[in-house]
């Protein structure tokens, strides 16, 4: 049975990430050190063992907890 894919574009905004925000990350993955090469050694498991659906939720499901345990 295929599963309709997670619509990413549609509805209501919910969490808002401005471009420095997505360009900090970018560089944090990217970077050669310990913590770039865990994310990048997840990432890559997450899409090897996941599908695009469950991948989705994982990163909505981090985002939603991370914002709920905000320590700003």
């Amino acid at each position: 049975m295929s599963l309709k894919p997670i619509d990413l574009t549609g509805g209501k905004s919910v969490y808002c990430f401005n471009q420095h925000q997505m360009d900090q990350a970018r560089n944090m993955l990217n970077e050669e050190s310990d913590s770039g090469k865990k994310i990048r050694e997840a990432v890559a498991r997450l899409e090897k063992d996941y599908s695009r659906n469950e991948q989705a939720t994982i990163a909505f499901t981090i985002i939603e907890h991370l914002n709920e345990s905000s320590e700003f």
